[in-house]
């Protein structure tokens, strides 16, 4: 074959049209069953309600709040430096050289060079952004110049992060570790320095305004210039059509193709890099399902940790012991870390309140545990909803339980200690900061605390519910592919709906005392604790039939 390669072979944008029509018929068949057909309706359902609020604030302007969301977006370039910074700080860009198992056979075994590999890998990612930039730009049509200015923003936005960070990746093989390494570290460095360095310029006499603040970030000298790469995107946004649209458009297209044609000339080794790649993927996804959090160890060690041993309790006693361990033995560096961030960040603002007794929010202090439980929650989720505890086990480890001379319900108690301590470990970390800043009495806050506790019960016991119940997984087995984000969001879905009926029978309990007590705010939250845990029992006792008769039907 003579002459220059083409920027991307024929058979790899045939790939990219059979992986687009596979990906679409897949989605037709699981449209087709009712499972499908109602998950597709609440999906519907839910970016509906999600954008309408959108569309009325574009065409009314009657929403409440714009005002302060429109002080947000005018943050974007700092927004856009923030992750920038922290995708080169944790080497994002690797993710892109990535290739999925069926891609590497086909791809790299074929007769393509580096460049047209890169080009297949860069468009599969532009035609992704595509439709995200779609949605986004709905969100932020209340103060963007048109829907086609904001839509031009958000992808070249995007499209000109993905090149610096790619870009950064492909330094690996020509820039020597440390010096990436360096550099990553003083690009966050600085941005961390220009947040804290601006933090007195969201203090005004009626509290601390994070809106002022993130704008003095940005306005301020240091801000201007670290900053001003991003500036185009977030003037393309505010302009409606006409030709200074154009103007910036011209801009912002032009920033990402420096730093894709910078990628191009630097593309050495990508084959490698995929290959790589792969690996990492494996490793990582390998690393989720056993438990594992951050980067892979280089040495193995044994674990000299010792737990005491628990009393039998009916066999509910061993089956916690052996959650107990395995949460401590991995995660226990992770939880100590969170105990002294904790604790320290409570200091920290105690001595901030005795020298600047004003500058926090009244309500904010008013209802700051209840804000710590909600962030405690979400902390809770995200470090729990991969985890292969309690009846979430591999299967194997679920037969093995299911041999033990133990009642299945004792099983699902015991089950529940794995959550439980990850869960209840991680909400310790954020009592002291609740205490430190409510300005409430400490039987009230105690009340907010110990219903936190009782919704991770609440939690655990559903988690337990729907894998006894159900084959489904948040992190599901096999080879990862196209649909695993859509099983995983209906793993979430099945979830949510298991614990409503806990929570409206909450909510039913606290309404009555709240019209009982004439609004008393401790005897509302325990009596939101108390509504919580009544029917875990029950929901215990369901869960252990569940469990028995489904391990009984598989070891058939």
């Amino acid at each position: 074959m003579s002459g220059r390669a083409s920027i991307i072979d024929p058979a790899l944008s045939r790939l990219i049209g059979v992986l687009l029509w596979s990906a679409l018929r897949q989605m037709g068949r699981h449209l087709k069953t009712p499972a499908g057909a109602l998950v597709g309706i609440l999906a519907i359902g839910t970016v509906s309600m999600g954008l309408m609020p959108m569309f009325i604030a574009a065409w009314t302007g009657s929403l409440d709040g714009v005002q302060i969301y429109a002080r947000a977006t005018e943050t974007i370039p700092l927004m856009m430096l923030l992750i920038v910074a922290m995708a080169i700080y944790f080497d994002i860009g690797q993710q892109i050289t990535e290739l999925r198992p069926p891609e590497l056979q086909f791809v790299l075994a074929g007769p393509f060079t580096d460049h047209q590999i890169l080009s297949y890998r860069l468009m599969t990612i532009a035609l992704t952004w595509v439709v995200s930039s779609s949605l986004m730009a709905v969100f932020a049509l209340p103060t963007a110049g048109s829907y086609l200015s904001a839509f031009f923003a958000i992808y070249t936005g995007g499209m000109t992060i993905t090149s610096l960070t790619t870009l950064h990746a492909f330094s690996q093989p020509v820039v020597p570790p440390g010096v990436r390494d360096w550099f990553g570290r003083v690009l966050l460095g600085w941005v961390v320095i220009l947040m804290i360095s601006s933090l007195p310029l969201g203090i005004r006499d009626n509290g601390f305004s994070w809106q002022r603040w993130l704008l003095g970030c940005q306005t301020s000298s240091l801000g201007r210039v670290m900053t001003l790469p991003f500036v185009p995107f977030d003037r393309l946004l505010h302009q409606p059509l006409g030709l200074p649209m154009f103007g910036w458009l011209v801009v912002a297209i032009s920033l990402p193709m420096v730093g894709f044609a910078m990628c191009y000339r630097v593309r050495s080794g990508f084959a490698e890099l995929a290959v790589a790649g792969v690996s990492r993927k494996q490793e990582r996804v390998a690393r989720m399902r056993s438990g594992q959090f951050g980067r892979s160890q280089t040495k193995e060690r044994r674990s000299t940790f010792q737990l005491p041993s628990l009393p039998w309790l009916g066999g509910a006693g061993p089956v916690a012991w052996q959650q107990l361990v395995f949460v401590l033995r991995r995660h226990r560096s992770l939880i100590a870390g969170l105990w002294i961030l904790g604790l320290l960040t409570a200091i920290g603002f105690i001595a901030f309140q005795l020298f600047r007794p004003n500058v926090i929010h009244p309500q904010f202090r008013e209802w700051s545990m209840v804000a710590m439980m909600i962030a405690a929650s979400y902390l809770s989720f995200l470090m729990t909803i991969s985890q292969p505890l309690g009846l979430a086990a591999s299967p194997r480890t679920l037969t093995w339980f299911r041999t033990l001379p133990v009642h299945p319900f004792a099983i699902t108690v015991g089950m529940l200690a794995g959550h439980l301590a990850m869960m209840w470990c991680i909400r310790f970390a954020f009592l002291p900061i609740g205490f430190s800043l409510s300005s409430r009495g400490w039987v009230e806050t105690l009340s907010f605390a110990v219903a936190g506790f009782a919704l991770d019960l609440t939690y655990a016991s559903t988690v337990n519910f729907v894998s006894a119940a159900t084959s489904l997984r948040a992190l599901p087995t096999g080879t990862p592919d196209v649909l695993q984000g859509g099983r995983t969001m209906l793993y979430m879905l099945v979830l949510g709906i298991g614990m409503l009926p806990t929570l409206i029978f909450t909510a039913l309990v606290a309404a009555a005392v709240a019209v009982l007590t004439e609004m008393d705010r401790t005897a509302i939250g325990f009596a939101v604790a108390t509504a919580l845990a009544l029917p875990q029992p029950l929901i215990w006792w369901v869960s252990s039939i569940l469990f028995r008769n489904r391990e009984l039907f598989q070891a058939d």
